[in-house]
């Protein structure tokens, strides 16, 4: 009896103290779908009272300039008219302090673990301080998670905030959604915010994929190359690619050959690659053996027997093998003589696999690796030739 009357007691104590101490409705949240962040640049305001010029108040003290946004869930379900998303920008001097005045601003509580896309100017990329500030606040935040797009754009981050999409209203969805749509093709760099602290935190360089904006549209192709906490320049699309070759990371793409006067494409449907980095005559190589395979997706019309040619077929993969063997030779060279900076992660490979080289040369590595060799070995299989009649 007495048992029975303890349960009693915990199930009634149970009912009266449970609660959600700072519980905050659905509809009193702004669930945050994009941020964009500037370096604040002094700019006189024209005071519209008295047609003279200004400066904004507190100016000495604003670094950053941040801009938000989220939807308009009224909208989007068809119920309210107005703007598909709100948007509010702020200026201060960290990332916390501009939080706060926005707060001030804003009659709902502010959330970002739904945040899918987070835009940093290109010249707050390259400013050292500033960007090594925000990259830290975002690995501190409990909220943004490490499958976020962190991505850089040439001229004002605020601009793609102001962008309208003819496809989506959701903003962040749209860009998370773009950016899952073209890693089939490989022309944009495949790294989330999770790999571009691991690569910083191991050797001080990364890439980050780039984002265009118009009137109307994005573009999100090419990659931006971050040495030493900073943006020190860019890749074009093919770079792009080929280093995703190189960091095993293709699953889809196009590569164009030239065979008997004829630009053919060949769609890579799968590769695989292998990357193994050794000390030779006192040079370091770096090597790739790539395994790919595809189809030929366009030849000529009423050509009807050379593309059923086994030989023909054989002639094309080494064409084709040969050719993406030299492109990723051309982009390793390249990295070393435009940026100088271990971006395919040699040194690391050596200090997991390598540890007596590594020892060696992690001393002067910076000045050894615009010098390693690099070799790569193609092997291309064409499985398919589409429908023929």
């Amino acid at each position: 009896m007495r048992e029975r009357k303890m349960v009693c007691i915990l199930m009634i104590g149970i009912i009266f103290i449970t609660g959600c101490w700072d519980k905050v409705e659905i509809d009193k949240r702004a669930f945050i779908a994009i941020i964009c962040i500037d370096k604040f640049e002094e700019e006189e305001e024209k005071d519209k009272n008295e047609g003279q010029t200004k400066k904004p108040i507190d100016q000495e003290r604003n670094r950053y300039t941040v801009t938000i946004a989220y939807p308009n869930t009224g909208v989007i379900a068809g119920k309210q008219q107005g703007e598909p998303k709100f948007v509010y920008t702020s200026v201060g001097k960290n990332f916390h302090d501009i939080l706060d005045n926005l707060s001030t601003r804003l009659g709902r509580k502010m959330h970002f673990r739904h945040t899918k896309a987070i835009v940093i100017g290109e010249r707050l990329a390259e400013d050292e301080k500033l960007f090594r500030e925000v990259v830290d606040t975002i690995e501190r935040s409990p909220e943004i998670g490490r499958k976020v797009n962190v991505m850089i754009t040439p001229g004002k981050a605020k601009k793609i905030i102001e962008t309208s999409t003819k496809d989506e209203n959701v903003l962040g969805l749209f860009i998370r959604e773009l950016v899952e749509q073209n890693l089939g093709t490989a022309r944009l760099a495949d790294a989330d915010f999770g790999y571009i602290l691991r690569s910083l935190h191991e050797s001080r360089v990364a890439i980050t994929p780039r984002i265009f904006s118009s009137k109307d549209e994005f573009k999100i192709a090419g990659a931006a190359v971050l040495k030493d906490f900073k943006m020190v320049g860019y890749l074009g699309e093919e770079d792009t690619r080929n280093v995703m070759f190189m960091f095993d990371k293709v699953d889809s793409s196009v590569i164009h050959i030239n065979a008997d006067d004829l630009i053919m494409p060949i769609h890579i449907t799968d590769s695989k690659t292998k990357k193994k980095v050794y000390e030779k005559d006192n040079n370091i190589y770096t090597s790739f053996y790539i395994q790919a395979e595809g189809d030929l997706v366009q030849h000529l019309f009423e050509v009807r027997n050379q593309p059923l040619d086994a030989q023909y077929i054989q002639k094309l993969e080494k064409i084709a093998a040969k050719s993406l063997e030299e492109q990723i030779k051309t982009t390793y060279k390249k990295i070393q003589k435009d940026f100088g900076t271990d971006l395919i992660q040699v040194g690391e490979y050596l200090r997991k696999h390598e540890p007596d080289v590594w020892k060696k040369v992690k001393g002067d590595w910076p000045q050894i690796f615009p010098k390693t060799k690099v070799d790569v070995h193609v092997e291309m299989k064409i499985r398919r030739i589409g429908v023929t009649q």
